[in-house]
């Protein structure tokens, strides 16, 4: 990691934003990431990178470079700079450079999108990711997933044997386990996975986007990557999100189908008896009471608890057990299912 380690402090509104670049460029494996700020924006955001991706046991380091800002380039201008740190990144010929605003360049003004323009040695793509400026990490993650749909080429003949997994959550402990659930439930209709967009690819296989016949968004209810851009941009069919649910998991079989023209009628069935195995696993929770608990961003109102409880035999009850839900990311798949029973399990048991 190629980075002057100087003391400094950000807001967690920047970190955010700047973090959710990190969450998809440090992922492209052939690229750099370029934060034009001062040294302790880059630091701060790439020692906690470093640190979730430790804890996810991935060892492997991003290229990760900062233009250090100083009090000289925040009087100044820091155009210089980023043009200086740009043609040296650039010369040890990176397939990408995905170049990462703050609210320090942002605030002086730096005309970052004109340089990044510029011709450069290879290709330079800019997000703005200005967290004092209204940023999000939101806004870092589909800015960036946005941004790099320019190595996107034509398609050619889509094959509708193979899906696009877009916005996987990088972070998120759960990442791997998410993706084999899904792949578990594609292969049940003989669909394949084209490329993971993006989560340990390269960009010369972002290129191969085009070929699949559906794309499949991590989480896209509101439309905003699909709808607003890759269905656009590349005419593939999307479904918006992974499964959630028992039933919705069913649901999520049909749709694939549907819109890649598969019989589902025999990879609904399988799925439905490896469902009912769920009441057979946890019979030992049938009759016990629990109310669940909402402290994370997800709500315990959700239908899919109620759901589960039921075709589980648990009762929900404001007496019950307490449950606190998953605080992040729901369980996908009748398998992400399975391990949030097993949790339950822990805390009925005591």
């Amino acid at each position: 990691m190629n980075l002057k380690s100087l003391p400094g402090r950000t807001s967690r509104f920047e970190g955010c934003t700047v973090m959710g670049v990190l969450s998809v460029s440090a992922f492209l494996t052939d690229a750099v990431t370029l934060i034009h700020g001062p040294d302790g924006c880059s630091h701060i955001n790439a020692s906690l990178l470093h640190t979730t991706l430790a804890e996810h046991d991935i060892f492997r380091i991003p290229e990760i470079v900062s233009t250090g800002l100083g009090e000289n380039e925040i009087i100044f201008g820091g155009e210089d700079a980023l043009q200086e740190v740009l043609t040296d990144v650039c010369a040890d010929d990176p397939a990408a450079v995905v170049v990462a605003s703050t609210c320090v360049s942002e605030t002086i003004g730096d005309d970052v999108a004109g340089i990044c323009s510029q011709p450069w040695d290879c290709p330079v793509i800019y997000v703005p990711s200005s967290g004092f400026l209204g940023g999000t990490f939101v806004d870092g993650y589909t800015g960036t997933l946005t941004a790099l749909s320019s190595f996107i080429t034509p398609p050619g003949e889509q094959n509708p044997g193979k899906v696009n997994i877009i916005g996987e959550k990088n972070l998120e402990f759960e990442a791997e386990d998410n993706f084999q659930e899904v792949s578990r439930l594609l292969g049940m209709l003989d669909l394949d996975v084209n490329i993971r967009y993006v989560r340990d690819i390269t960009v010369e296989d972002i290129g191969k986007f085009g070929d699949a016949g559906l794309n499949l968004f991590r989480e896209d209810k509101c439309g905003v990557l699909g709808g607003r851009h890759f269905d656009a941009c590349t005419g593939i069919p999307s479904l918006p999100e992974f499964p959630v649910g028992l039933s919705a998991t069913l649901q999520f079989i049909r749709d694939a189908g549907r819109l890649t023209g598969r019989d589902t009628t025999d990879a609904v069935r399988a799925e439905e008896e490896q469902q009912a195995g769920l009441a057979d696993e946890f019979s030992d929770l049938a009759g016990e009471y629990v109310t669940f608990d909402s402290f994370g961003f997800q709500s315990a109102e959700m239908d899919m608890f109620a759901e589960v409880a039921k075709a589980v035999g648990i009762r929900v009850s404001e007496e019950g057990t307490v449950i606190p839900i998953p605080p992040f990311c729901m369980p996908v798949g009748t398998l992400g299912l399975r391990r949030m029973l097993r949790q339950w399990r822990r805390f009925i048991n005591g």
